[in-house]
């Protein structure tokens, strides 16, 4: 494994989290997240994964789920401590991986509406290896780069979005899209995600059956990318993992709800992921369709200001 330089930011002290980004993002976007565990006494440290934020990506090579790891399994082995790893979507899909192939470095890992496999119509993504990276010098969005700072300015500081760090990282990409390396980056690992394995020796559905450390997952109920559905699938392919819904979020834009998933994941890392245990924690309530439990929106409160969860079966038997 050759070792990358990665660059990354830090919040707050304490029991170590690395968090990994969704696709196009960088590590900003952990701003809220970082905060959040801060006060529980948690330290987060958000890397730019290889071919984003201010890591550059390794010349010539497929930005796979696994090379994406090697940067991430490399941090985790020179801290003192085995970290939690968690991931959003891409990140999520890395962070697994990362769990798969070491999982004696880390403590436990938390995918939130991970990137999945296609279990069906795969078909439909058999010309994604016909899509080369290149492509990008082909699309001069450098010329008017001007116009897309500007727009990505007035996104950013929408009012919906002042309280959704990572609403903000995303309307960052669009300016960040004017770099021709940053574009092919995200061809690249777009390519490798829609020809990621499902099945067989390689495939993600196989091995989730391998995962050896405790590990959680998190769907929004609103979420149109990456369906709350494959929940059903995931306890089938791993029945010891802990998965939580959260019924006010979405993938993208969350508003001050995204609040709302950074308090999921503490109350994961404060119950089911602490010290290895592998039930749900009193923080959520288990739902009787699905072993999904429902956490609580933030911003739904009883007479006595306590958050109240909203209760949504994850149900549904297919999904991509």
């Amino acid at each position: 494994m050759v070792e990358m330089t990665v660059y990354k930011r830090q919040w707050g002290h304490g029991r170590p989290v690395i968090a990994l980004h969704p696709l196009g993002l960088e590590s900003s976007g952990f701003a809220g997240f970082g905060r959040a565990l801060a006060r529980r006494g948690m330290r987060t440290v958000a890397l730019d994964l290889p071919g984003f934020g201010k890591t550059p990506a390794p010349p010539d090579t497929a930005l796979t789920p696994a090379k994406l790891a090697e940067p991430v399994i490399a941090r985790a082995r020179a801290m003192r401590e085995k970290p939690v790893v968690l991931g959003i979507s891409l990140g999520g899909r890395v962070a697994l991986e990362a769990a798969l192939n070491a999982p004696d470095t880390f403590d436990s890992v938390i995918a939130i509406a991970p990137y999945m496999p296609w279990r069906s119509y795969r078909f439909l993504l058999r010309g994604a290896h016909l899509l080369s990276p290149r492509i990008a010098a082909w699309i001069p969005l450098e010329r008017i780069w001007p116009q897309l700072r500007w727009l990505a300015e007035s996104m950013e500081n929408l009012p919906y979005l002042r309280d959704d760090e990572l609403a903000q990282s995303a309307a960052r990409f669009v300016y960040y899209a004017a770099c021709p390396a940053t574009r092919e980056s995200f061809i690249n690992a777009a390519r490798e995600l829609a020809l990621d394995p499902a099945f067989g020796e390689r495939g993600l559905w196989t091995r989730l059956r391998d995962l050896r450390i405790p590990s959680a997952f998190v769907w929004g109920e609103r979420d149109g990318l990456i369906s709350h559905k494959l929940a059903e699938h995931v306890q089938e392919a791993a029945p010891t993992a802990t998965q939580v819904l959260v019924p006010c979020a979405s993938h993208w834009l969350n508003g001050p709800h995204h609040r709302c998933i950074a308090d999921s994941v503490a109350r994961l890392l404060e119950g089911p992921l602490r010290a290895g245990a592998s039930h749900p924690g009193r923080a959520h309530r288990r739902l009787s369709a699905t072993a999904t439990v429902a956490a609580p929106c933030l911003l739904e409160a009883d007479a006595d200001g306590e958050p109240i969860a909203v209760a949504a079966a994850a149900g549904g038997r297919h999904g991509r």
